[in-house]
């Protein structure tokens, strides 16, 4: 088997440059540096907002899909629903579409359907209403 010399030039290169950088590594530990390679610094609000995005994006699913099942479910619903005016029922089928008829000369009556989606901005709202209450509590 015949091994071209570039092929043992690029190994070689290879090798070199990880033993340079395993060096560096270690002087660089010896006097205490951190490796920068690897590490990721989050501050501790970032950590705290991830939290609270991640709790409350599990409230939100668990209202949207259950209903509200506790004291604080109940708070962050009835928020909601003094805001907008009107209850929300959580319980009712997902999707809500609006029923029309439409007349045509050469079809007749056709009746079409058309979805009616407000529910984005509940949605919206309710995550925020729960971001809002998850903090407060981490806060407490």
């Amino acid at each position: 088997m015949e091994i071209p010399t570039y092929q043992i030039h690029k190994v070689m290169k290879v090798y070199t440059k990880q033993l340079t950088q395993s060096r560096l590594l270690e002087r660089s530990r010896a006097l205490g540096g951190k490796s920068s390679m690897d590490q990721i610094n989050i501050s501790t609000q970032g950590k705290r907002q991830a939290i609270i995005d991640q709790v409350a994006a599990d409230i939100v699913d668990r209202i949207t899909n259950f209903g509200p099942r506790d004291e604080f479910d109940q708070e962050i619903v009835d928020k909601l629903e003094s805001e907008i005016g009107r209850k929300v029922d959580f319980n009712k089928a997902k999707k809500s579409d609006f029923v029309f008829n439409t007349f045509d000369e050469e079809k007749g009556k056709t009746t079409s359907t058309f979805p009616v989606d407000d529910s984005r901005f509940l949605i919206n709202r309710l995550e925020d209403l729960a971001k809002e209450a998850v903090n407060r509590n981490m806060e407490t």
